[in-house]
């Protein structure tokens, strides 16, 4: 039902506007699931009380808007029309609803809530209106446009390739803020952050993570020493590239007096300095690997510890 109909079915003499944002306070509350087009309904009612059953899938979106979810378990995938989807977008972890309607061989299904998002950052091309701004976003499953109060332009400029992060998901627009503007589209350092962010990954490390590598010691403790074997004085060789981003592995060679050769094999101790549960080991676990596109790298660490403290160098 739109507000309208809800005004008339209750009997209020609210007008159709109070109604509408005591709609969307529900919807935000996940108590109503919003349908498009102004009208609502009850989660509750989403499919036969009877036969609905929940599962927890990942939202695989098509050009339409409309989505299929991917259920561990089930050999079929659900599909959940577009004005089912509650907020979710390609990629997001999801709980959903499943029936199977009367005339119908497949089951559909109702995303009830968004357990993770697979992004909050986007990519986009940032018009400017008169009391407002939008983020039309450059992915294809990115259906809805991206809302922006002007005092959160971030000194973006109208027509400018944008990175903008959603603060509060809504069905229609999503609300967001710009994190960065990159400037006019077209070139190669836009079109190659574009592949990153289009792709999933974030272009920034979270605050935590940076602050944690920046009180990370620089040098070396006797203790440590004391605890390792130490290989300093024997001549060691990385083998990676002298334009390489980060400098992981190297090679040692020694003849010893029993007249073998000894072959080493040098690894930088990365766990040395990024502990488990820490803001870095975390969102290491997230990128899961660094990024190596034509010019540049996105790294899965910080560039302190990457190309630096984790890094096999001379000194």
């Amino acid at each position: 039902m739109n507000p309208r109909q809800d005004g008339k079915a209750l009997k209020v003499a609210n007008n159709k506007d109070s109604l509408h944002f005591a709609l969307e306070k529900l919807a935000e509350e996940n108590q109503l699931i919003a349908l498009g087009d102004y009208k609502y309904q009850l989660k509750k009612r989403v499919g036969s009380r009877h036969s609905r059953q929940s599962y927890e899938g990942t939202v695989d979106m098509t050009r339409s808007g409309a989505a299929y979810i991917v259920c561990e378990g089930l050999e079929e995938d659900i599909y959940v029309a577009a004005k089912n989807l509650n907020t979710a977008l390609h990629g997001d972890k999801v709980e959903i609803a499943t029936w199977k309607a009367r005339g119908r061989w497949r089951k559909e299904g109702a995303v009830l809530e968004v357990i993770e998002r697979a992004s909050e950052q986007f990519m986009g091309t940032l018009w400017l209106h008169r009391k407002h701004a939008l983020v039309v976003p450059d992915k294809i499953n990115m259906p809805v446009d991206i809302f922006v109060e002007l005092k959160d332009l971030n000194d973006a400029t109208d027509g400018d390739k944008v990175i903008v992060k959603v603060i509060k998901w809504h069905q229609r627009t999503p609300k967001g803020i710009i994190t960065a503007a990159l400037g006019p589209a077209g070139s190669s350092d836009i079109e190659m952050k574009s592949i990153l962010i289009n792709n999933g990954f974030n272009l920034e490390f979270p605050e935590q993570a940076l602050e944690e590598a920046n009180h990370l010691p620089k040098g070396i403790s006797t203790q440590e020493v004391k605890r390792r074997k130490d290989f300093r004085a024997v001549p060691t060789f990385t083998i990676d590239p002298a334009d390489a981003k980060d400098f992981d592995d190297a090679l040692s060679l020694r003849f010893l007096e029993n007249g073998h050769c000894e072959v080493g094999i040098h690894i930088a101790d990365v766990t040395h300095y990024v502990q488990k549960g820490s803001a870095l080991d975390e969102e290491a676990f997230r990128r899961s690997t660094s990024v190596y596109l034509v010019d540049r790298v996105l790294p899965m660490l910080p560039e302190e510890i990457s190309n630096e403290l984790c890094s096999l160098r001379p000194g």
